[in-house]
């Protein structure tokens, strides 16, 4: 009897539905994983609602998806919604204007570079059906890159609601390079009271000096 180049296992197979606007894409990517034995492959389709029927009335609990196909993204975010059971393994994922982490949002949960093999998708495959997430070291990299600069650009909004009226007035003359008494007299208060809300402003934002506060300011931060 003919052995699989993937492997003899049959227990617990994930049922899978390959999508892609591509026809040359979903036949081969069907016809590979038709041969292998440790998946269950239920279908394919393009990016539309009979697909996402099919894949509800075949209860895939895998689907591949060709995220470089257009309307990729709205696919995955109409199939979280009707069908949040099933992972989503993404193929071509350096072929689109997303990034990882905008695809993460949208459920994708594996995924595999333009130059993976059919080998690398049957991984995904079998790892995201476990519950579990798949991607290259690279890949990986890229959304913690990504996930930490979207932390970074949400910090600044969340001090500025930590700052008072009065302290965003002091940082607004920080942004121009106002000093000490020029605040005081366009504020009409002491010099030793701006001189306290500076450092109230400061210490908010994480800086220990006002050309710093300034800049962070300036680069639209807040």
């Amino acid at each position: 009897m003919d052995q699989s180049p993937f492997g003899t296992e049959t227990a617990a197979l994930p049922h899978v539905f390959v999508a892609s606007n591509v026809d040359l894409v979903s036949e081969g990517l069907h016809l590979q994983l038709s041969r292998c034995d440790q998946v269950e492959i239920i279908g394919r389709g393009r990016l539309n609602d009979q697909s996402t029927r099919k894949i509800v009335e075949g209860r895939a609990n895998v689907v591949v998806l060709d995220i470089a196909s257009a309307g990729a993204s709205d696919f995955a975010a109409a199939l979280r919604g009707v069908c949040p059971c099933s992972k989503l393994v993404g193929i071509a994922i350096g072929s689109t204007s997303l990034d990882v982490a905008d695809w993460a949002q949208l459920g994708v949960a594996g995924f595999v570079d333009d130059n993976g093999s059919i080998e690398d998708v049957v991984a995904a495959i079998r790892s995201v059906a476990r519950g579990e997430f798949s991607s290259t070291p690279r890949t990986t990299a890229a959304l913690v890159t990504a996930l930490i600069d979207r932390v970074e650009q949400c910090r600044p909004m969340e001090v500025t609601r930590r700052l008072t009226p009065r302290e965003t007035q002091i940082l607004s003359d920080l942004e121009r390079g106002a000093t000490n008494k020029e605040i005081a007299r366009r504020l009409g208060i002491s010099a030793a009271t701006v001189k306290n809300h500076v450092h109230n402003v400061l210490e908010k934002l994480e800086v220990t000096r006002r050309q710093e506060a300034g800049a962070m300011a300036r680069a639209g931060r807040f």
